[in-house]
């Protein structure tokens, strides 16, 4: 009978598969994104071959999966990218080889390789609308990014006629922020672009096959001018309807003057010129037009920067003007399910969890407010309580949406403390975003909201009640 059991363990053992570490081989040199970086696999029998990587505790997109691979040594061409195109960061990265022969036997290998600092690549380029009249006067406001310090490229060209370069512009960034460029719709010989469609399209010396294109139209005649006017809450009343949601998400924003990160006082009655009830940011928080009067004041609705209280107040009508929303894509921040949801030209393409800004009964102050928010100025990486936090973008203020934070252990990202905390509030105000993609969340995360949610994208933060 004891034969009989070590007959059937040995027998499950080679259906299971054995790991043996030492029978396949896995090397490679310094990795860095966006280049032709060669791995090696050796191995007697050959099999079929999976290649893993890890940046820190973070999974990255396999590099292969599953690939018939012949007895010997194989060089494996990895362009150093993972989900969605987003560049391996400097640092160090986790590779781990399985090889899985005809007989089921299972083999790994890994190890720990350098990353460089990627090639200087196009990652992102962003018209602030996707319509535009050029009058000569106004300005199309375009962001672009390279993955690291470069010489850079941008032209427009006619959609029909991509040998007709209407606009061309050369420069360097040094990498660390994305740069914002003006065009006024004007040939270079300072003729006026004629209507239709038109294509963006932005290279880098370093990388000139990857190219990062976005469209827009020029308008024959301008839309008409947006007042401002009594809007109401501009919350959509049932965030279950797409359609509503959708239609909130673009309609046009009453914002305050001022520039992006400053503040609008919000003050306690018509005719105030000392206190004040809260502030707003002056250039990317939306405020509910209540009322307004013949003597030249606005009552306004607002979640103010203060403890994210919501607040009502009054300002000069001449300090608040209209904003269409770059209608492209919208955003809503679910405070209570602690989601994100991105939508594209009305319909819902991902969901994906969040942190937002941890409170309790007796402290406010890190609440992430809700309200409505235009999209400003991607930024650089930034350092806070021993993390690392990537793709910031400014929304209201202090308040910024990014990845969640890192640490470095042993020179290792370690993204597990705040990747548990996801689906929490566990933030100091902002808006923390997953960095990992799935099929749940329809391959959208930190990385593909900084590359395409362009200048004046609406994002609506939902209120707690």
């Amino acid at each position: 009978m004891k034969k009989v059991w070590i007959a059937l363990a040995l027998l499950l053992l080679l259906l299971a598969g054995t790991v043996c570490a030492a029978a396949v081989e896995l090397t490679a040199g310094t990795i860095s994104a966006f280049d032709r970086n060669i791995l090696q696999v050796s191995s007697e029998d050959g099999g079929r071959l999976t290649i893993e990587a890890w940046n820190g505790t973070l999974p990255l997109k396999n590099i292969v999966t599953d690939l018939r691979v012949e007895p010997g040594t194989v060089e494996i061409t990895w362009d150093g990218l993972s989900y969605g195109g987003e560049p391996v960061p400097a640092g160090k990265i986790r590779l781990r080889a399985t090889l899985t022969g005809s007989d089921r036997t299972v083999e790994q290998a890994e190890i720990t390789v350098n990353a460089d600092t990627p090639l200087a690549a196009a990652v992102c380029c962003l018209p602030a609308a996707q319509r535009f009249y050029p009058d000569g006067r106004n300005q199309l406001k375009i962001e672009i990014a390279l993955s690291a310090a470069g010489n850079w490229e941008i032209s427009i060209v006619p959609k029909n006629d991509p040998e007709d370069v209407v606009w061309h512009k050369t420069d360097r960034t040094d990498g660390r922020f994305p740069v914002v460029l003006q065009w006024n719709g004007m040939r270079r010989a300072g003729v006026r672009c004629e209507p239709g469609e038109y294509v963006i399209s932005l290279r880098s010396k370093a990388c000139p096959e990857r190219v990062c294109t976005a469209g827009v139209r020029l308008l024959a005649e301008p839309e008409p001018a947006s007042e401002v006017t009594v809007t109401g809450s501009q919350m959509p009343e049932d965030f279950s309807d797409d359609a509503a949601v959708w239609a909130a998400l673009t309609a046009p924003v009453v914002i305050g003057d001022g520039v992006e990160g400053g503040s609008l006082l919000i003050m306690p009655e018509k005719g105030a010129h000392k206190g004040n009830v809260g502030t707003v940011d002056g250039r990317t928080s939306g405020l509910a037009v209540l009322e307004l009067t013949d003597d030249g004041w606005a009552k306004v609705g607002v979640w103010r920067k203060e403890d994210g209280k919501y607040t009502e107040g009054w300002v000069k009508t001449e300090r608040l003007h209209v904003i269409r929303p770059n209608d492209l894509y919208g955003a809503v921040v679910d405070k209570k399910a602690q989601t994100m949801t991105i939508y594209e030209d009305g319909e819902k393409i991902g969901t994906f969890l969040v942190s937002t800004g941890y409170t309790t009964a007796e402290s406010r102050e890190a609440d992430t407010h809700s309200g409505v928010y235009l999209m400003g100025t991607r930024m650089e990486a930034f350092s806070q309580s021993g993390h690392i936090y990537c793709y910031p973008v400014r929304i209201d203020g202090g308040n910024l949406i990014h990845s969640t934070g890192y640490a470095l252990t042993g020179g290792l990202r370690d993204y597990d403390e705040e990747l548990a905390a996801l689906g929490t509030k566990a933030s100091h105000g902002c808006i923390r975003m997953d960095p990992r993609t799935t099929a749940e969340n329809g391959g959208i995360n930190a990385w593909w909201v900084w590359t395409h949610l362009g200048h004046d994208t609406k994002i609506i933060v939902t209120p707690e009640e």
